[in-house]
């Protein structure tokens, strides 16, 4: 899903928590248990993207889940799985 020229990255699709019935995007093994806001933010300065977050929102499939509120407008033209692969990435290794 593309917003103001980036694509919109949801806490949801990198937590291994999360079915992907629910709308996790990834597969179990590069996925994230309960990834935070600042760690998605860290990891996307790390990797050199532009972007812009919004702790206040939460995923339409899950609006009762509190940890899981927020998402980041990333500015890019990559897929949102490739993008979100490497963000999940940079969290694991920024979590050894």
């Amino acid at each position: 899903m593309k917003k103001k020229g980036g694509r919109i990255l949801w806490l949801v699709y990198l937590d291994s928590s999360i079915p992907r019935s629910r709308g996790r995007i990834l597969p179990q093994s590069q996925s994230v248990n309960r990834p935070t806001l600042q760690e998605v933010a860290q990891a996307l300065e790390r990797l050199g993207y532009r972007y812009q977050t919004f702790p206040d929102k939460k995923y339409p499939a899950l609006w009762f889940e509190e940890k899981l509120q927020g998402y980041v407008v990333v500015e890019t033209e990559e897929e949102i799985r490739a993008v979100a692969a490497k963000v999940a990435e940079e969290i694991k290794k920024q979590r050894r």
